[in-house]
């Protein structure tokens, strides 16, 4: 059997355009079964456990599968998430979103209080899932449009309560009030913007919305039906929609304080709303 190594050195002098370090340190990891790539790196001399696992894993991402549809599962703020056809594959753009929120929570709620948190379009459940680890003591809801997007979050969560319905709707009809809304809605209108292997492989109910702002126009007509005197709400949005944004939050939400915040990459890709 190759050791890792050989595999490693192997794999990386293939030309395939599906094929980088990070998915080949995945894909070893994946077959000798070790969840931190500490100890792959650590065991790098050894003989890999499971090579025909790697190999046919390894045809399908060089068909053009992701490799985390091909893994069954990715990574997200440190937290191992299934993921399959029916929900995104989690984005390093949302880690950032989530972290933020975190860091609000941790600010304005002390440790012996119970915030009321919403993860809408919740796909994976990897934001619930981070929040859920990181803020024990709050009560949070998932939302999603999909109840297969459901149970999957179902699968990567603990205590989230699942509603399955369009945005705000199952909030409404629990009469739910929330002192946190984080949500990364379908926000993309020109499908000629999007991957093409996004677009072949990941969900496109979760990724298209005419107009791009439509989700954001719903969620604020009816914030008020769902969030407390005083909250935070949090969004991942497209670059280039801050001035439609804006509009829509001079219509539906006058008197809050909004915030945009840059990626990682210098991309207006994030909106804060508190009251």
């Amino acid at each position: 059997m190759p050791t890792n190594r050989e595999l490693y050195f192997q794999l990386l002098s293939d030309d395939s355009k599906y094929l980088n370090k990070n998915i080949i340190i995945s894909l070893l990891a994946d077959a000798s079964k070790f969840d931190d790539r500490m100890v792959l790196y650590a065991n790098f001399d050894r003989e890999v456990v499971d090579v025909e696992r790697l190999y046919t894993n390894l045809e399908l991402i060089k068909k053009g599968m992701p490799y985390q549809y091909v893994l069954g599962y990715s990574y997200f703020l440190g937290n191992k998430i299934i993921v399959n056809k029916d929900v995104l594959i989690p984005r390093q753009e949302t880690e950032q979103l989530t972290v933020d929120t975190i860091v609000y929570l941790k600010k304005v709620f002390k440790s012996d209080e119970y915030p009321v948190i919403a993860d809408v379009c919740t796909g994976s459940g990897a934001i619930a899932c981070a929040i859920e680890k990181e803020i024990p003591n709050a009560k949070i809801y998932a939302t999603d449009i999909s109840s297969y997007a459901l149970k999957v979050a179902k699968k990567n969560t603990k205590n989230v309560e699942m509603l399955c319905g369009n945005l705000l709707q199952p909030l409404i009809d629990n009469r739910i009030k929330l002192d946190v809304l984080i949500c990364n809605p379908p926000y993309i209108e020109n499908i000629n913007n999007i991957d093409k292997q996004v677009w072949k492989y990941e969900p496109h109910l979760a990724l298209v919305a005419v107009p791009g702002t439509k989700c954001y126009e719903e969620i604020f007509k009816n914030a008020d039906q769902v969030m407390k005197e005083h909250y935070l709400m949090a969004f991942e949005i497209e670059e280039d929609m801050e001035e439609a944004l804006i509009k829509l939050m001079n219509k539906y939400l006058a008197g809050c304080t909004y915030r945009f915040h840059k990626d990682i990459y210098n991309k207006t890709r994030f909106l804060y709303i508190i009251k």
